[in-house]
């Protein structure tokens, strides 16, 4: 997973921007011929829309003309939307110490995907000397707003005792919230943990199901991302039991309390194993 920021259970860090609506995908990974940064005039009414659909079609300099003036004008989006532009690679604009700085103004508002982007750019040392307790603090601030990327973030710090004292426990609590809510990621975590017998006992039944639950609410950057947990359940399961996992999958609905049984399965591991963490 180097085109940046997706979290694999207890193997490397996290650093993927999820991709919605308004959002750029970051990547981070090398790049040929990228494209000339190009001047374009500002448009007569920039918008966050217009600015992330030319990023979309590679037309950064069209994204950043519409990006900069929302931004020198203090909104916190038009910050954030710059601070990602500038941190992505193959761009002909990267400028990570520049990223960092506007999403600073941009989390200093309460942005809660500024904040997310801050404790990516902390944890890789994007711009900013590798840190991660100060990822943790931007992770923990998202996450106070039930912001599931900073959730499943939160997950990866606690369960590898990365900015924070190990609490494998409290790690996969915080992954099953962004769970919960049917973020991919945290499918993934929580399969590839019953698939390694990590906090919860080893049930490759259990692993598949998961993993089928990911797979089906990933998008195409997050499927190819799970593809190493994919491929090491797949070896530990029959294709009959992966087309069942499949099926039953297709009957889940994300929502509170949707994963409570996990939470269960992580008590009776610990009861079992006489582990306070």
């Amino acid at each position: 997973m180097r085109t940046a920021i997706i979290v694999i259970l207890l193997l490397v860090p996290p650093i993927t921007a999820v991709a919605q609506s308004t959002t750029i995908t970051i990547t981070n990974s090398a790049c040929t011929n990228p494209p000339p940064p190009g001047d374009v005039a500002a448009p007569v009414t920039p918008s966050i829309a217009a600015g992330t659909a030319a990023a979309r079609n590679r037309n950064f300099a069209l994204a950043r003309a519409n990006f900069l003036p929302l931004a020198e004008k203090g909104d916190p989006d038009g910050q954030r939307a710059m601070g990602q532009l500038l941190m992505q690679d193959c761009t002909g604009l990267q400028d990570k110490k520049a990223a960092v700085g506007w999403l600073i103004k941009a989390a200093a508002m309460g942005n809660v995907a500024a904040e997310d982007q801050l404790g990516r750019a902390y944890m890789a040392g994007f711009g900013v000397a590798q840190d991660d307790s100060r990822a943790f603090s931007f992770f923990n601030q998202a996450a106070a707003t039930s912001d599931p990327v900073a959730e499943m973030e939160m997950g990866y710090l606690y369960l590898t005792g990365r900015g924070v004292a190990q609490d494998r426990y409290q790690g996969l609590q915080w992954t099953v919230k962004a769970a919960e809510q049917g973020n991919a990621v945290a499918l993934g975590n929580i399969a590839q943990a019953y698939n390694r017998g990590l906090v919860l006992e080893r049930d490759t039944e259990r692993a598949a199901y998961f993993l089928a639950l990911a797979n089906q609410r990933a998008t195409t950057v997050q499927r190819n991302e799970l593809m190493n947990i994919a491929q090491e359940i797949r070896q530990a399961v029959s294709i009959e039991d992966l087309e069942r996992a499949s099926k039953h999958a297709q009957r889940w609905t994300p929502g509170p309390g949707s994963l409570r049984d996990v939470m269960s399965d992580a008590d009776d591991f610990r009861r079992h194993n006489h582990q306070d963490k």
